[in-house]
């Protein structure tokens, strides 16, 4: 019997089984009609901006999720190359920085490190700094060689160098660096070169800048050589050197 009042689902007592009597299911379906009937007087627009409120910060999530995942795998992977190459180039750096080292040899071990590309860069800047005098030229080579694939790789790493005045440098590296910055084209760094230029100023001054002062001879080659490169980077693209 019923009393009125809507009849709750109740469970046969022999197999268990639920059991929803007609009342119950009448009211329920007077229930959703009720529902749309007060929906029918909003406009389409409005349901649409309720889905999108409910939605959008689950898309944005989603969307953030993804663009997160792929930007730490992608340095996973660039991280398990760097380390590849720098295993393999472990082999060819010791025979660049032998002290009887002779030109030819030089040459050939520097082009076989430049093959690595960007991840040889660093490797080159230190033989400029401890290898012997055949050994700069063939680091010198191998940037020009990287240079000519990644030229923006070479540039910042060269920009740095003659950015230093705390003698991490030898002044021949300053003055590879100069050279290379000229013949790469390295145009961003043209106001670099004039400061470099402008204030190194005097031999007692740039001796400071160096961890192996120059004589004066050896300074006025330094400084003719950035005026070149200033001047070079300047043909190049003169909008960069003002």
């Amino acid at each position: 019997m019923t009393d009125g009042k809507t009849s709750l689902p109740r469970t046969d007592g022999t197999n268990g089984a639920l059991q929803v009597e007609s009342a119950t299911v009448e009211a329920r379906l007077k229930e959703i009609e009720n529902k749309v009937d007060k929906g029918n007087g909003r406009s389409a627009f409005t349901w649409i901006l309720d889905i999108l409120k409910t939605l959008l910060p689950s898309v944005v999530l989603v969307i953030l999720g993804y663009a997160l995942k792929d930007s730490v795998d992608q340095a996973l992977r660039e991280r398990e190359i760097q380390l590849a190459a720098v295993k393999e180039m472990e082999t060819l750096v010791p025979d660049l920085q032998k002290t009887d080292l002779a030109r030819p040899d030089a040459q050939a071990k520097a082009a076989q490190l430049a093959a690595y590309g960007q991840y040889s860069v660093p490797f080159f800047v230190n033989i400029l700094e401890v290898g012997n005098q055949n050994a700069a030229v063939g680091a010198e080579d191998g940037l020009r060689m990287v240079a000519r694939s990644e030229p923006q790789v070479v540039c910042a790493t060269l920009q740095t160098v003659i950015q230093n005045r705390t003698g991490l440098y030898r002044w021949q590296t300053h003055l590879s660096a100069l050279e290379i910055l000229g013949q790469a084209s390295c145009t961003k760094a043209c106001r670099d070169v004039a400061s470099f230029r402008d204030t190194m100023s005097s031999l007692n001054n740039y001796q400071q800048w160096v961890s192996s002062p120059p004589i004066q001879t050896e300074y006025d080659k330094i400084s003719q050589q950035a005026s070149d490169t200033f001047a070079q980077l300047n043909r190049t693209k003169p909008g960069d050197c003002k």
